[in-house]
Formats: structure tokens, C-alpha cells, sequence
């Protein structure tokens, strides 16, 4: 993958798709680390920001909901 295939700007926008197409809000990290093909870190990165700014939650270890 190019440089901006993983730009991390790219990947939040390809991050809250899936998140508003998913079922009650609710998305699977793991599955989400599948889908975007990046590395759990930068799922990680984009989760704490919203979860910062109030627009996520976690609702386990490895989901979180809108």
C-alpha cells in the first residue's frame, strides 16, 4: 500500500463508514483492523480520539459503540 492508503486522516473517514453502517453502532476492532488492512495500532490511535472528544465508547476490550 502507498503512503496514502494509510494516511490516518483516510483511514478515520474508511473508519467511521463502517462504523455508521454497523449494526446498533456497534464495531468489532478486530473486524475493523481486517477490513481497513492497517495495523491495530492505528485503529487504536483513531479510537482514542473520538473516545476523547465523547463521540465513541468502549463497550469491552475489543468494541466500541457510537
Amino acid at each position: 500500500p502507498n503512503r496514502s492508503d494509510v494516511a490516518l486522516g483516510l483511514l478515520t473517514k474508511r473508519f467511521m463508514q463502517l462504523l455508521h453502517t454497523a449494526p446498533n453502532g456497534v464495531l468489532d476492532l478486530n473486524e475493523v483492523t481486517r477490513k481497513l488492512g492497517t495495523r491495530k495500532r492505528r485503529v487504536y490511535d483513531i479510537t482514542n480520539v473520538l473516545t476523547g472528544i465523547q463521540l465513541i465508547k468502549k463497550t469491552s476490550k475489543n468494541k466500541i459503540q457510537w
